[in-house]
């Protein structure tokens, strides 16, 4: 229940609840007042009675926004919306990363980059009624009535078509002639060539260093992350890079002298026979092993999620 209080011009609102029988629960209150513990019941209150303001309490509290996304919430949202099937949900997540629409977060969450950012805002300014949640649901609706028999395939593309044919005309009306530029993010590094800040931008295989002085200064660099663990070849550090298509891969910070590079992760725990790095390899196969020349050292991964099983027993 709830209650509205005037006072001096103000409204007040309580909300809470109202017990009619409290039955065997009147000992356990009994505790709980005896204890000072605040419960959520409201006093008996009678319309239009006056009551006395004995205290006023100011706190501040902070609007947090919505947590982010992650893959499964993502798809929880899309099959409670209508939206999509099991065998789509896959190819979907996969189409907003390869398109470096978003990126992981600490915690698997999915952050929206710049460019995704202006792609969306381009959509809804210009195709707002097709990135539309129930435009998607009634689609995969008409998608299912055609499986089933139930209407025509070609109609159904025909209806579609023809307002979504208006709707690209008028957009590339629009939007003829407009540059759309996504923003560039600052970076502490600098320029090898020129000395000036160099800033992430975004291009075809994803986000890369480019000097803020282009198109006077045309330097750029690959994004590269330290990682733990040393190169087995050289001992120097190892970095996490990331091949054309995305695929991470990692290899020698001293990559013009060194051209160790692998695949598979390479994990805090040192050889036992050699104290090099060990690397993981996922899959059927996978194992622990040491890249270094002449070690051999390697276990099956198996053998350390049954040590971590009997750890948990």
């Amino acid at each position: 229940m709830a209650a509205d209080i005037t006072a001096a011009g103000c409204l007040f609102k309580s909300s809470g609840y109202s017990v009619k029988f409290d039955g065997f629960t009147r000992l356990y209150e009994e505790t709980k007042e005896s204890d000072g513990e605040q419960t959520g019941a409201l006093p008996k209150l009678e319309k239009g009675e006056k009551l006395t303001a004995k205290e006023v309490v100011g706190n501040q509290h902070f609007t947090q926004p919505p947590a982010r996304y992650n893959e499964a919430s993502l798809i929880k949202e899309l099959e409670e919306n209508g939206i999509g099937r099991p065998s789509t949900y896959a190819p979907t997540i996969s189409t907003i990363f390869d398109r470096h629409y978003v990126e992981r977060e600490q915690g698997n969450q999915l952050k929206p980059t710049s460019l995704g950012e202006v792609i969306t805002e381009l959509l809804k300014d210009h195709f707002n009624n097709i990135v539309d949640v129930k435009f998607t649901a009634k689609m995969e609706t008409a998608l299912d009535d055609i499986e089933h028999g139930d209407k025509n395939w070609v109609e159904v593309l025909r209806k579609f078509y023809d307002g979504f044919a208006k709707t690209l005309e008028k957009a590339e009306t629009d939007m003829e002639g407009k540059r759309v530029k996504v923003p560039d993010e600052p970076t502490d590094v600098i320029c090898e060539e020129c000395g000036k800040p160099m800033v992430i931008k975004i291009g075809p295989y994803g986000k890369f260093l480019g000097c803020s002085g282009f198109p006077e200064c045309k330097f750029t660099k690959k994004i590269v992350t330290e990682t733990q663990g040393t190169c087995p070849k050289c001992g120097k550090k190892m970095l996490a890079k990331k091949s054309k298509k995305g695929k991470p891969f990692y290899g020698c910070e001293d990559y013009q002298n060194c051209n160790f590079m692998t695949w598979d992760l390479p994990v805090s725990e040192k050889c036992p026979q050699c104290g090099a790095t060990l690397f993981k390899k996922t899959g059927r196969m996978g194992k622990i092993y040491c890249a270094k020349e002449g070690c051999g050292y390697e276990r099956p991964l198996d053998a350390d999620n049954a040590k971590d099983k009997s750890n948990d027993g």
